[in-house]
């Protein structure tokens, strides 16, 4: 008996924290939509740097492999 009203209140409780903690399970969050968009733009603004930071590394170790030999 107490085993399974130890397992229902651990239920509710992750329910009700799933619902309360907007980043842990998606549940009650108020992301703007701008916010979106700043995370979109954010996001290809970094996809740009790491591009330009591998093609410096593939320049460099090209390099170093030239000089190597």
């Amino acid at each position: 008996m107490e085993t399974i009203l130890f397992i229902i209140v651990m239920i509710i409780g992750h329910l009700l924290m799933m619902y309360l903690m907007p980043g842990m399970h998606g549940g009650h969050s108020h992301k703007k939509v701008s916010d979106a968009d700043n995370s979109l733009l954010e996001k290809e603004i970094l996809e740009e740097k790491n591009r330009k930071l591998k093609e410096e590394l593939h320049e460099l170790k090209s390099r170093v492999g030239h000089k190597e030999r």
